[in-house]
């Protein structure tokens, strides 16, 4: 599911990797990127883009989130681990604390790779 084909036929494995390889940088750097533009920057349907991001999330190769605006927005492991942290000292939280929280926790601009 994470395979790209050109108009020329299949991909050699390497180029597959490196696209893959491609595909994840692309989503780590930007932190947040509309699914059509990511889909068009790969040559991809938005299903296959949506895919491949699911596949990579449960690979556990990447975190994040799929909003309900077409966008997907990349969680590092550190800020994943400080939204935990937040959530442990604090105890019960409710969603609009952990989103008020976010805001602060996760950096959602470009990262320089």
């Amino acid at each position: 599911a994470v395979v790209s084909t050109q108009s020329t036929g299949a991909l050699d494995e390497e180029a597959q990797r490196n696209l893959l390889l491609e595909f994840i940088d692309h989503l780590k750097t930007r932190k947040v990127v509309q699914l059509d533009d990511l889909g068009a920057h790969f040559n991809l349907k938005i299903h296959e883009v949506v895919e491949r991001i699911e596949s990579l999330q449960e690979e556990g190769v990447i975190n994040g989130v799929i909003d309900d605006r077409g966008k997907f927005i990349y969680i590092s492991e550190e800020e994943m681990k400080s939204v935990v942290k937040f959530i442990q000292q604090h105890g019960r939280v409710s969603i609009s604390d952990v989103a008020a929280a976010s805001n602060r926790l996760i950096n959602l601009e470009p990262v320089d790779s």
